[in-house]
């Protein structure tokens, strides 16, 4: 045997018997954020399938992942309706990469994840919890601007582990997982779309923590116990129809190339939900199945529904890509509207010269037989937040069947601030 071949004869060994990527497991590892802190993140991923497919998970909570790219010992996710990705590669041990967040200013993040074993290793003795994180609780953000005081916490537990979810005027954070050890608490969510790290610290009767976001500063925040969610949004934003006896004007194409407007005769005597949306929004993600059900149950009955999208880019072949994505995760029949790109003078021109005070993605506007929004419906509360998820299913079926029975209320000042 020549020298060259002698040396090369390790090398040649080690990736001879490096184990390949492993085709159908669960993956369990960190993710790394703002000041070094280590984000978990826990994934199902199954190559053998054509296309693969996978899950981020949470919890009891899972969220699909669109589209799995393996080649050789690099492995990839894409995540096209966020605009972001996880870059890999396996090196028999583990898969090591960034997960990549695509804007103007792209932030990149470090990741490490590995298969798990069938056996999970007993956690280390820790201090039991004295006063449970458990309840819900006032949010007071500590900004440069002052104090923002929007937002409510949910937190309750089970077995070992800690749950919980923010809520804010939009909706929610999605279902948080941790643990509570002594009087520390920490939870996490990871799922390609949301990379947050909640650190909350119990002294002198009181919590206070830290909120991480991708490479963003934490935000410093302390937390009020209080009995109940508040019935009324705690924001003094209110969005509505600016003019409310005109109606609510849309016109775009579908993924599948079909011209809609709201001039069209489809529409007339009909009841109609305009939901503003994006593919890349958490929140709207979990109000699509809600609006689904409600179209598959009431169409013949005379109910339409379309999704306006404004998404990421202005660029029509991403956007269609996006919105089929989007569609076929949630099983829609009803159309989805490209609708342009987030720019502010976009949506300046196609929502803010109709609805005063619009500020939240979804926003979901109600419109009567004749024409007239009878209600606008701000930020969507999903799953993880429990009983408000259920008041909110319940809210929008009471729309639904007020609108369709055409007993149309005469305009209101109820009606003209919106609901």
């Amino acid at each position: 045997m020549k020298r060259r071949d002698l040396l090369l004869l390790p090398l040649f060994i080690f990736y001879a018997c490096q184990k390949p990527i492993p085709e159908k497991t669960t993956w369990a590892g960190t993710i790394t954020l703002a000041e070094n802190r280590k984000l978990p993140l826990k994934l199902e991923l199954d190559l053998t399938s054509s296309p693969s497919s996978g899950f981020f998970v949470v919890g009891d909570d899972r969220t699909a992942i669109p589209e799995i790219v393996k080649n050789g010992d690099s492995l990839g996710i894409i995540l096209s309706e966020y605009g972001s990705a996880m870059l890999g590669e396996w090196d028999g041990k583990s898969w090591n990469g960034s997960f990549f967040r695509y804007r103007k200013d792209t932030v990149r993040l470090d990741f490490s994840a590995s298969p798990e074993s069938g056996a999970q290793p007993e956690p280390p003795d820790s201090p039991a919890p004295g006063v449970r994180l458990v309840g819900t609780f006032q949010v007071y953000y500590n900004n440069p601007d002052g104090i923002d005081s929007t937002t409510v916490a949910k937190f309750w537990a089970k077995g070992d582990s800690l749950f919980g979810t923010f809520l804010d005027p939009s909706g929610d954070h999605g279902l948080m997982a941790g643990t509570q050890t002594g009087t520390t608490a920490t939870l996490g969510r990871f799922t390609g779309w949301q990379a947050n790290l909640i650190e909350l610290e119990r002294r002198e009767g009181q919590w206070t923590g830290k909120y991480y976001a991708r490479q963003i500063p934490p935000q410093l925040f302390s937390l009020v116990a209080r009995p109940s969610i508040p019935s009324e949004p705690l924001d003094p934003r209110r969005t509505r129809m600016r003019k409310p006896l005109f109606p609510f004007t849309f016109a775009g194409i579908t993924a599948d190339g079909d011209t809609i407007r709201s001039t069209d005769s489809r529409f007339k005597g009909k009841v109609l939900i305009v939901d503003i949306m994006g593919t890349w929004c958490h929140n709207c993600l979990d109000e699509a199945p809600l609006l689904e059900q409600l179209y598959r149950e009431y169409k013949g009955k005379g109910l339409e529904i379309v999704g306006l999208s404004f998404e990421i880019t202005n660029d029509p072949a991403l956007a269609k890509k996006n919105l089929d994505i989007y569609r076929k995760r949630h099983g829609l029949t009803f159309p989805l509207i490209f609708s342009g790109s987030l720019d502010a003078s976009n949506v300046d021109a196609k929502i803010h010269n109709q609805l005063a005070d619009f500020f939240a993605y979804p926003t979901s506007i109600f419109i009567n037989k004749k024409g007239t929004v009878e209600h606008v419906h701000w930020g969507f509360k999903g799953p993880g937040t429990g009983e408000e998820y259920q008041q909110e299913i319940a809210r929008f079926y009471g729309y639904v069947q007020e609108l369709l029975r055409d007993q149309t209320p005469s305009l209101s000042f109820g009606n003209m601030i919106g609901e």
